[in-house]
């Protein structure tokens, strides 16, 4: 993918039509000189106007009439051929910096959740803001860029025209110009990519910076270290590596400059020497020489600014790359009527961040058998699995080995989409959206004020038009708005991770004792990922967890009694001796 091919697989005709004015105003650029020098005669004591014809426009007397209507009708349509070949493409360009956009959004939404953990937001993001912003960037400066081509075209022609000697002359020292031009800009680009990737760094210190706010503010040393060694080092990466790259462009711009003066110098100075050159002749190629140097110049600024979108579409491509794109079928289907979902020998393997190295973290192989009207608990240490089970069980994460079945559908890449349909899941690093999403059937708006009520949010959040009023609450009262919203889309599968963590004892016996119970009596299938051992007693069964094996399941209601008995007679010998 290149900048002009990009622009013209969006709208090649607009493309065509900017790039065909920009060439022409460039054109008519290089005529203005030839116009002007036409119009004026050398006599011994120099210039003198042409007077021979004065016609008056508005009261103004104007010598060679003729001429000067050629120029004004050239310089009106410089006018409308520059500014209309800008316009569109700039409207091209903003059309394809959100399709580069949404292309993202859309590969994002489809990369499977085990990558997107791995490659981190802080990229994502850097990515979508900055690199594509450059692109197009880029890609806008192509009309000015041609109408300067072009124009430095047009003064070459009038000086062959001219003098070929002279003409040769200003070739040869325009080609040494670019050769020796290219050395400076190419250290320029080693700093601009240098700059580059500190932003990807510098992204993520920020975000450490907003969410690490609360720890930050508890201890100086903490802070000033993070400030010194993390954010402000990534800073001043992208801040001196920007500064050197733009300050060698800078003076490499410069020197093409100053080529071109010493070119007229040399003319003007030295080739008159050697050169049988008219004083008309002179003042058309100073002239002209002088007017080459702009279009150089602009030429020349426009390379800092190709050079970043290249780097920036190099960034886009290798996301593009590294971001594989999950292959199940969009459409969704009704599943035939299921009671259970089995996993059969199931293996997750996670890959490791470099190639070749085994020490990934490794699940399964994995048989159980989830049910619907039955809670089935997922205990287990830290590091135990839990979290990358409850995920296969939400198919989050697709199996490297091993079958998941919706009662009799397989989950592969025809039914993925359609058995995610069935499932409602909330995770410990959970989102809250500021509405609600999706196709929620809501009978009226008293099940929405039962909701709000049975979790107390009803004084602290209104649902008007789907938005919810606020989402700065607690975080308990996030989880019980997550909690309410999952209760809306009424799925057959819900899947709980730590949800009570944040709870008020009041809230955990609700959640455990009501809210469990409730969806079990409706037929749900509920997956429950806990440390409160003991609540134990609610679960119908218990997967035990260790090392990334499913090393006991317990289902006998007399066992998961037991084990909740002990640990309630625990709590009370260790509330009986706080007392004492």
């Amino acid at each position: 993918m290149r900048l002009f091919s990009t622009l013209s697989a969006k709208a090649p005709n607009q493309v065509f039509f900017s790039i065909l004015l920009g060439a022409l105003a460039g054109v008519a650029y290089s005529l203005l000189i030839p116009i002007v020098v036409s119009s004026l005669s050398t006599e011994v004591s120099g210039f003198s106007f042409v007077t021979t014809e004065l016609n008056t426009f508005f009261t103004f007397e104007v010598a060679n009439y003729d001429i000067a209507k050629i120029f004004l009708i050239n310089c009106l349509f410089i006018l409308f051929a520059r500014t209309a070949s800008q316009i569109t493409l700039m409207r091209v360009s903003m059309n394809v910096t959100t399709d580069l956009r949404v292309k993202l959004y859309h590969r994002i939404s489809k990369t499977p959740i085990d990558r997107l953990e791995r490659f981190g937001s802080s990229k994502l993001i850097a990515t979508i803001t900055n690199d594509v912003g450059s692109i197009v960037g880029g890609a806008r400066m192509l009309p000015d860029f041609l109408m300067n081509i072009a124009t430095l075209t047009g003064m070459l022609g009038f000086l062959l025209f001219l003098n070929p000697r002279v003409f040769w002359f200003v070739l040869e020292a325009i080609g040494v110009g670019i050769i020796t031009y290219q050395i400076p800009m190419y250290f320029g680009n080693h700093y601009f990519k240098r700059s580059r990737e500190s932003v990807d760094g510098l992204y993520q210190s920020i975000q450490g910076l907003i969410y690490g706010a609360k720890e930050l503010k508890l201890n100086k040393d903490k802070r000033e270290h993070y400030f010194d060694d993390v954010l402000l080092k990534h800073e001043y990466e992208v801040l001196n590596s920007t500064k050197t790259g733009n300050s060698i462009t800078n003076a490499a711009g410069n020197y093409g400059d100053l080529i071109s003066f010493l070119v007229i110098g040399i003319v003007a100075f030295i080739l008159i020497n050697y050169e049988s050159v008219t004083s008309e002749e002179l003042i058309g190629i100073i002239m002209a020489l002088l007017y080459i140097t702009t279009p150089i110049a602009v030429i020349l600024g426009f390379i800092p600014g190709v050079m970043m979108a290249r780097i920036s579409l190099t960034k886009v491509n290798n996301l593009l790359t590294e971001l594989p794109e999950e292959e199940a079928q969009e459409e969704v289907h009704p599943l035939p009527e299921w009671q259970s979902i089995r996993f059969k020998d199931v293996v997750f393997q996670y890959q490791p961040e470099i190639e070749d190295d085994s020490s990934g973290f490794a699940l399964g192989p994995v048989n159980l058998e989830i049910e619907k009207s039955k809670i089935t608990f997922i205990v287990g240490g830290n590091g135990s699995g839990k979290s990358t089970l409850s995920k296969l069980v939400t198919l989050h994460f697709m199996t490297t080995g091993g079958e998941i079945y919706f009662g009799e559908t397989k989950v592969d890449n025809q039914s993925l989409n359609s058995c995610r349909q069935y499932i409602s899941a909330i995770f410990s690093d959970y989102y809250l959206f500021d509405r609600l999403l999706g196709n929620i059937s809501i009978d009226n708006d008293a099940t929405i004020s039962r909701f709000l009520q049975e979790l107390e949010l009803d004084k602290k959040v209104t649902i008007t038009d789907g938005h919810f009023s606020t989402t700065s609450l607690s975080d308990g009262q996030r989880r019980r708005l997550v909690l309410l919203v999952s209760f809306l889309e009424d799925k057959d599968l819900y899947v709980f991770d730590e949800w009570a963590a944040d709870q008020d004892p009041i809230f955990k016996e609700t959640f455990y004792y009501h809210i469990l119970p409730d969806l079990k009596a409706k037929g749900k299938a509920v997956v429950v990922i806990s440390h409160d051992d003991r609540y134990f007693d609610v679960a119908d069964k218990i997967l035990v967890m260790e090392s990334g094996q499913l090393v006991e399941t317990i289902s006998d209601t007399a066992t998961i009694a037991e084990k909740t008995s002990k640990r309630t007679m625990l709590d009370s010998k260790l509330t009986e001796s706080i007392v004492e």
